[in-house]
């Protein structure tokens, strides 16, 4: 089974790089490109749809780096990839420690990019999967837990009228026996 092609958020104010994203992204992909050119955009896509992969150029005129990645990590835990001129060390790191999953420096490779969203949109389907397994599997535990209890307190009931018909019965083979007349053996 195919994984369907990725929906991917695209924030990118250079329209000469758009372009050259979109056209990679979309070939190399054959990705859903969502494209916005600005921070406040970006978020008001992430509240109104979701996506595999979230791409944003630090260069965006409206925020900075921090604030673009503590605005997403708000709202969404997809993965995040930002693009970078020339950051420094300390911010790309505190980038990443808040929640970017890579920063990529231009001049970058496509092809970097390219196996870096399909491994991050990969990594994310298989990580959604496992959850969601685990979230049925936790449902199913609980309702065979649940019918467990059930059965042992049914169990439990047949059991006590299991022993009470069987006292009722030692009572009545008793109560018959002293009844009976005794026979006085010859001895």
């Amino acid at each position: 089974m195919r994984d369907e092609a990725p929906k991917i958020l695209l924030v990118e104010p250079d329209a000469g790089l758009l372009e050259m994203l979109v056209s990679s992204l979309s070939g190399g992909l054959d990705a859903h490109l969502t494209c916005v050119s600005d921070a406040e955009s970006c978020i008001d896509v992430v509240l109104s749809e979701t996506h595999d992969l979230i791409l944003v150029d630090l260069s965006v005129p409206d925020a900075e780096g921090a604030d673009i990645v503590h605005a997403v990590r708000t709202f969404t835990d997809r993965p995040l990839v930002l693009l970078a001129d020339n950051p420094d060390c300390d911010a790309v790191l505190e980038m990443i420690r808040i929640g970017a999953d890579d920063v990529l420096l231009k001049p970058f490779a496509m092809t970097r990019l390219l196996e870096q969203a399909r491994d991050l949109v990969a990594q994310d389907r298989l990580q959604r999967r496992r959850a969601s397994r685990n979230h049925r599997m936790r449902g199913l535990v609980r309702r065979v837990i649940r019918e467990r209890r059930e059965l042992n307190k049914r169990v439990e009931l047949v059991c006590r009228d299991l022993v009470g018909a069987h006292r009722r019965l030692v009572d009545r083979i008793v109560s018959v026996e002293d009844n009976q007349p005794r026979t006085a053996s010859n001895g």
